[in-house]
């Protein structure tokens, strides 16, 4: 009988044993698979926005830098249908601190004299800034930060108008988003510059890819249209280098044309040469804005303007139409 039941029990050891390791190596996998996708949303908003003080110091900013890359690389690596969710959570969560502003605004209404009037005041102040806030001056320290900043300011908007996430508190960051980028990108940091065919074939190609009003055919298309009798100018940002933010396309003529067919229809050859003697009027026929996250930040009526200045120097005897 022993003989008998040894083997029955080593066997049903076996399988207990065989049955943890496969447990274990489960539990393994799990682990790996966790690590391997990272920190959750709680854990993500945890480190690099809730543990931000209202006033961040500029001197601590480097400390912080692989926490905000950290944060970047997690949005980035949300999908589409994520993103939403994520923001809504972000901008709730760590946006401004109600009870405390309640709380300040006592303090503000029984301050007496103005040392403690104007400390309450700028403690109010602070308090009313976002705790994301600080989050964002960190991006825009980052290589691409601003690129990034303008690319999430471009969810956010398109949560509102899709109604995939329509709150307060992220339209709240859209209004707050907007005012960076207004003083970001305004007329002093922005650089005018004319596309030949002489540019970079990168350059060529988006503003190939973002003509919005008469879309681009081919590259002999886009030549004929920085070629002769055509000017083509963007304008730029330091922080944004080889991205054009918004595209404006002029034909130089003898005459105003009747509609606008007669103008891209009738593209010069790329190879005759142009007599600035023939040119009497120039017509600005396309404009196009570049980056959807910098929507209502009006750039194309100073390039129009900057670019009318640059015409009046070089073609002072032309007619202007637009």
């Amino acid at each position: 009988m022993n003989r008998l039941v040894q083997p029955l029990l080593l066997l049903r050891a076996g399988r207990r044993q065989a049955a943890a390791a496969a447990v274990r190596g489960y539990r393994d996998r799990a682990r790996f698979s966790s690590a391997a996708r990272g920190p959750d949303m709680d854990e993500i908003l945890r480190r690099t926005v809730e543990a931000c003080e209202p006033r961040d110091k500029p001197a601590l900013a480097a400390l912080y830098e692989e926490q905000t890359r950290e944060f970047v690389r997690f949005y980035r690596g949300l999908s589409a249908e994520q993103r939403p969710g994520f923001l809504s959570r972000l901008t709730a969560e760590c946006g401004v601190e109600h009870g405390r502003v309640g709380e300040l605004c006592g303090r503000l209404a029984e301050a007496r004299g103005v040392g403690p009037l104007l400390q309450a005041e700028q403690r109010l102040r602070s308090c009313l800034t976002p705790r994301y806030s600080v989050l964002i001056s960190r991006i825009c320290g980052l290589e691409d930060g601003v690129k990034f900043i303008v690319d999430l300011r471009a969810d956010v908007l398109r949560c509102l108008e899709t109604k995939a996430a329509d709150c307060p508190h992220l339209r709240e960051m859209e209004g707050t988003l907007k005012k960076l980028l207004s003083n970001w990108f305004s007329i002093g940091f922005l650089k005018l510059e004319r596309i030949t065919w002489q540019s970079s074939c990168d350059l060529l190609e988006k503003i190939s890819q973002y003509e919005a009003v008469h879309p681009v055919r081919s590259w002999t298309d886009i030549k004929r249209r920085v070629g002769p009798y055509r000017r083509c100018y963007v304008f730029t940002h330091s922080a944004m280098p080889g991205e054009p933010l918004v595209v404006l396309h002029v034909a130089l003529t003898d005459d105003i044309s009747k509609n606008i067919q007669i103008i891209v229809g009738r593209d010069p050859s790329p190879e005759i040469a142009e007599d600035v003697n023939k040119i009497t009027t120039a017509v600005f026929y396309s404009i196009s804005s570049t980056q959807p996250g910098l929507h209502q930040v009006h750039l194309g009526n100073y390039l129009i303007k900057r670019v009318v200045k640059e015409l009046q120097v070089s073609l002072s005897h032309s007619k202007y139409c637009m």
